[in-house]
């Protein structure tokens, strides 16, 4: 809030994060948001993904996947042609849930970063992605919607799909499944089948801010007596509680 005129720094209740004595500026925002990057670790992986199409009794289930070119993490800027298959992230509206009563910092962010700084939370963004599938024929998303399924909980400890963001300082992001519809219309019979998944994408909305290190200090009076103020006599003879201290 450097940049900020005194007068709306002195309207704005409460102390900044990152606001430190002497003065400095907190470090830069990052050039996407935690969104897009969540979204670009799970477009690497579904990407990854082999689904198995069934061929004639007797032969080997043909494999397949969706290739990078073909993933949008939203829908395009202009007209695209489609290649089967495809996946595109819809729109849909996320909330922010409230971390606590007050904010929090990540202790072991110290210094990761950048020198004098470290990470704060500042919410939890929760959104239903809308993920939509195209195929042209109805085994072929059969096939893959079975292999998104299983690969959306992989791991023995826990329920869900869990990664770390690289772009967004290592913060956990989660997908769950949570719902599917089959969507057919009048161009399914052109080799057009199409499918929505539902899945719950949790994170951590966070800030990379200054901080200072907390130097305990406490000062001993040797002179007077607190709190009456009343001088310290060092006379045993005229201090009895000197004289017990010092026989």
């Amino acid at each position: 809030m450097a940049n900020f005129p005194p007068v709306l720094r002195s309207a704005l209740f409460g102390t900044p994060f990152g606001e430190v004595f002497p003065p400095k500026v907190n470090p830069t925002s990052l050039s996407i948001d935690g969104r897009t990057a969540a979204l670009r670790v799970f477009k690497e992986y579904i990407t990854n993904l082999y689904a198995f199409l069934p061929m004639q009794p007797g032969a080997q289930p043909k494999r397949f996947q969706i290739q990078p070119n073909n993933f949008y993490i939203e829908w395009p800027d202009h007209e695209t042609d489609v290649v089967m298959p495809s996946a595109v992230v819809g729109p849909s509206r996320a909330r922010y849930d409230v971390i606590g009563l007050v904010s929090y910092v990540e202790e072991t962010t110290r210094d990761r970063y950048a020198p004098g700084t470290v990470l704060q939370w500042q919410g939890e963004y929760v959104e239903i992605i809308q993920l939509e599938l195209w195929t042209s024929s109805v085994p072929e998303r059969r096939s893959l919607l079975a292999a998104i399924e299983t690969a959306l909980s992989p791991t023995e400890q826990m329920s869900g799909l869990r990664f770390k963001m690289s772009e967004y300082f290592n913060e956990l992001v989660c997908f769950t499944l949570q719902d599917r519809e089959l969507l057919d219309d009048p161009m399914a019979p052109k080799n057009r089948r199409r499918a929505q998944l539902g899945i719950e994408m949790r994170f951590n909305i966070v800030a990379l801010v200054n901080y200072n290190q907390f130097v305990p200090q406490f000062q001993v009076n040797t002179d007077v007596v607190q709190p009456s103020g009343n001088p310290v006599v060092i006379d045993p003879s005229t201090n009895p509680q000197a004289r017990l201290i010092n026989p």
